[in-house]
């Protein structure tokens, strides 16, 4: 089977849990106590925003996840299919009580996260295989069991996105056995430092294709991104907007770079593409306040294919 015929453009997996917005005058300190106010309780999490963004951008997109079966699994589910992300492969733990995050929003959008996990998902070899031999690619964060994915994925005929944020309890070695089995390793800068020990640079991303991936990018908050292939490298500027809540940008921006790159967009292009899309998403409150679609990121980027739904 042809990648391109396939039922799904990106299966993601698990990264799943439902968000305490909370907006406070300043991130409290020890012993502190600060007034709040409840913007609500909202569907989230990194692959579950990245799925929402993407399908908005116009990509075929389904979740493959184990939820509980409790009142927030159930509003998941909903707004995945408000937002036309497939569901069918989503598992309703039975007793099961779904993960959740609790993030505070100070002025500035800045937030700060607690996240709380209520139990490991489990999935069969017989079920990951059967969902990734339908996708062109499947996008996932660096999970305990990430090579033996990345492994049933490749030999799917399936690619392999990583988004890698600063991460507990893993070591450099351990990294770089994540970016090898990884196609296209997309960091925060906080991510890649932790990592790597170094600032994000093109040269610093750039050894890292030697490990394996074609594609590393980097998200350097409002100053933009830059990312590398083995034949061209891009720095994008940061845009210019209002941040209101910064939660599911870098989300947002990945879909973003992965739309543009389905789309076969120079590597230039989906950079400008991606940085733009993450603009627009702080201008929203909430993990998924403001998903553009591709007509209203070419606008704001002037790419000059506004035309485009």
């Amino acid at each position: 089977m042809k990648t391109n015929e396939r039922r799904f453009d990106v299966l993601t997996i698990d990264g799943i849990d439902v968000d305490l917005v909370i907006t406070v005058p300043r991130l409290p300190g020890p012993d502190e106590k600060v007034m709040s106010k409840l913007i609500g309780t909202l569907s989230g999490g990194p692959a579950a925003n990245f799925a929402c963004a993407a399908s908005r951008l116009g990509l075929r997109v389904a979740a493959l996840a184990e939820l509980g079966d409790d009142p927030a699994g159930q509003l998941v589910i909903d707004d995945f299919i408000k937002y036309g992300v497939d569901t069918s492969l989503i598992h309703m733990r039975r007793d099961g009580k779904t993960s959740f995050t609790v993030i505070l929003i100070p002025p500035g959008g800045e937030k700060a996260v607690v996240v709380v996990p209520t139990f490991a998902p489990e999935h069969s070899v017989e079920q990951l295989q059967a969902a990734f031999s339908q996708a062109r690619l499947i996008y996932l964060m660096p999970l305990a069991n990430f090579g033996m994915l990345a492994q049933l994925a490749h030999a799917c005929g399936t690619e392999v996105m990583i988004d890698i944020e600063p991460l507990d309890g893993v070591d450099r070695e351990m990294m770089r056995r994540i970016v090898a089995d990884s196609d296209i390793a997309s960091f925060n800068q906080f991510g890649f430092r932790s990592a790597w020990g170094v600032a994000p640079s093109i040269t610093a991303a750039r050894q890292l294709l030697a490990l394996g991936p074609h594609t590393v990018v980097v998200t350097l908050g409002a100053q933009g991104a830059l990312a590398v292939t083995r034949d061209e490298e891009v720095i994008q500027p940061g845009f210019a907007t209002e941040a209101v809540d910064t939660t599911g940008a870098g989300d947002t921006f990945n879909a973003a770079f992965m739309s543009a790159t389905l789309r076969g967009l120079p590597l230039a292009e989906r950079l400008r593409f991606a940085c733009a899309a993450g603009a627009l998403a702080v201008t929203g409150m909430g993990p998924r306040g403001r998903l553009p679609t591709v007509a209203e990121v070419n606008q704001f980027a002037d790419l000059g294919h506004a035309d485009e739904s």
